[in-house]
């Protein structure tokens, strides 16, 4: 009576006897050695991680800053040495991972601060890099601002969040707009600055409202990246790129031989026209040269892994939707058709849904969804988290520039404000001051 509807379990066991008894078990130990390495692997980096002592530095520049943005891309390049190639004992046995920044854009109330959190080893070389290149920058060591703040959407009652991360619309192969890109050597005012929208935009918050811009840089060897490039620029041009065989393909290969002859095929390709040209590059409209040409502009300078993530908090009977909205078309100064563009997670990381068929129905699932997600954008800003949220993308040290780089002064505009600066120049003392004898 019940044959159909509970499973031969007989059978099912056979089955599993037969499985094991072929060399399955095999495969059943080696994905149990495999969980275990990945358990085994994300313990020792986290205690690594854990270890470092992590310390915030608030920095100010003049308010009268006349230095290129340049100037940025320089320090990012000389912060890129702290990558270093690890050894087998330090990956596997110390848990060591390459370290990051997080580079913060912050307004309190309307006063935009630029905060950066970095490990206390690497102290040196910031202070170096920053002063480098802006003599005159004050780098004052302060303390985590998101320190007393606890969230939960269960339990918190007196404020709100909303945060999204952000991700590249194609390829990271492709670049932003740049800053360079915003230099007009004929126009009255020569240099544009590309965040001048962003800053006015952190400037008109309220003295009740918080937003963050967040960018977690890590460094990236070359040979994890460039290669990448290399074959995007060869795509772009419709070269032959060479296929590297993986395991399975050989493996298949000698089906692939069979179903050759099956077409009339010899079992090998001598079809290859020896006069094809290399590649359609003479053929090519100047719009597809200028996306090759901006391929391969990127690849010549150092990379970064990069994950942005943006958090908005105010009270509850304050909380205004809008002001994402002024934050997010700032960025759409950085894209064109001819390069990449940054746009808004909303399907995986933005703290909001909408229903599909009922606002009703749907409430319970929505109010789940949302929940998680802010948990999950508050616990990955305020940790400055690289695994929670999207895998991260990379962008070199001339896109990381245009995006966290300070306000640019001319005879035409000057400093917001609203931006922490120092408000004089410091200089030395002339060398023949006299000194008094008292």
């Amino acid at each position: 009576m019940f044959e159909g509807i509970f499973p031969n379990f007989i059978t099912i066991f056979q089955t599993s006897a037969l499985f094991f008894a072929k060399g399955g078990w095999v495969f059943v130990v080696w994905m149990i050695i495999y969980i275990l390495y990945k358990m085994y692997r994300k313990e020792i980096e986290h205690q690594y991680v854990h270890g470092i002592e992590w310390i915030f530095f608030n920095i100010k520049v003049p308010k009268d800053n006349l230095t290129s943005t340049l100037a940025v891309e320089n320090i990012f390049a000389q912060l890129h040495s702290l990558h270093s190639g690890l050894t087998f004992a330090q990956i596997y046995v110390e848990g060591r991972v390459q370290l990051w920044y997080s580079l913060e854009l912050v307004s309190m109330g309307g006063k935009i601060s630029f905060i950066i959190r970095l490990p206390k080893q690497t102290k040196d070389l910031v202070q170096a890099s920053f002063y480098a290149q802006y003599p005159n920058a004050e780098i004052t060591e302060v303390a985590d601002y998101m320190e007393n703040i606890q969230f939960d959407p269960d339990t918190t009652t007196d404020f709100d969040i909303w945060g999204t991360e952000w991700k590249l619309e194609e390829n990271f192969t492709l670049p932003l707009k740049t800053y360079r890109d915003f230099e007009h050597p004929a126009s009255e005012e020569k240099i544009i600055d590309p965040l001048q929208a962003h800053f006015e935009s952190l400037s008109i918050m309220q003295p009740h409202e918080f937003y963050g811009v967040q960018i977690i840089i890590q460094t990236i060897a070359d040979n994890d990246w460039k290669p990448a490039s290399e074959r995007k620029a060869k795509e772009l041009t419709g070269e032959e790129i060479p296929h590297h065989k993986s395991f399975v393909d050989i493996l298949l290969t000698p089906l692939d031989w069979f179903a050759s002859l099956g077409h009339g095929g010899h079992g090998h390709d001598h079809g290859h026209d020896e006069n094809k040209p290399r590649n359609n590059w003479m053929s090519m409209t100047d719009v597809e040269k200028e996306r090759v040409t901006l391929v391969q502009r990127k690849m010549g300078k150092p990379g970064y892994k990069t994950k942005i993530r943006h958090l908005y908090i105010a009270p509850k009977d304050k909380f205004d939707p809008a002001k994402k909205g002024i934050i997010i078309g700032s960025y759409r100064f950085l894209g064109s058709t001819l390069t990449n563009k940054l746009r808004p997670d909303v399907s995986n990381t933005w703290t909001g849904g909408e229903y599909v068929f009922s606002p009703t129905l749907e409430k319970p699932y929505l109010d789940y969804k949302i929940k998680k997600r802010k948990r999950f954008i508050f616990k990955g800003y305020k940790n400055r988290d690289i695994h929670l949220g999207l895998p991260m993308f990379v962008l070199n040290t001339e896109e990381l520039a245009t995006l966290y780089h300070f306000p640019i002064t001319s005879e035409l505009r000057q400093i917001l404000a609203s931006v922490e600066k120092t408000e004089s120049k410091k200089t030395q003392p002339p060398t023949n001051l006299p000194i008094s004898n008292f």
